[in-house]
């Protein structure tokens, strides 16, 4: 069947035809299996990040407003760069 290729080629043909086969099988089975997983793993560790920065802006969030919550109205006045009247209670 194949008597019209000399014997020198059948051997490298024959690795080349099993390398390409090889190579579309692989390259199948990275676009269906390994690539929709490669993305996934990716957005739970994006989701993962934006939760966890997320959390940490909360906790932090929380001493500020607990430090804010211990100052005075006129404490407040002065850090935001007024200036306090005491006699009509109002920051100018």
């Amino acid at each position: 069947m194949l008597s019209f290729i000399p014997d020198a080629l059948k051997l490298p043909a024959a690795a080349l035809a099993g390398a390409l086969a090889s190579a579309s099988i692989l390259i199948v089975i990275n676009a269906i299996w390994w690539l929709p997983a490669a993305r996934s793993e990716g957005r739970d560790a994006e989701r993962t990040a934006a939760l966890q920065r997320s959390m940490d802006l909360i906790r932090e969030r929380g001493k500020t407003n607990a430090e804010i919550g211990k100052l005075s109205p006129a404490d407040i006045c002065r850090r935001l760069g007024g200036v306090w009247v005491p006699g009509d209670n109002l920051c100018e």
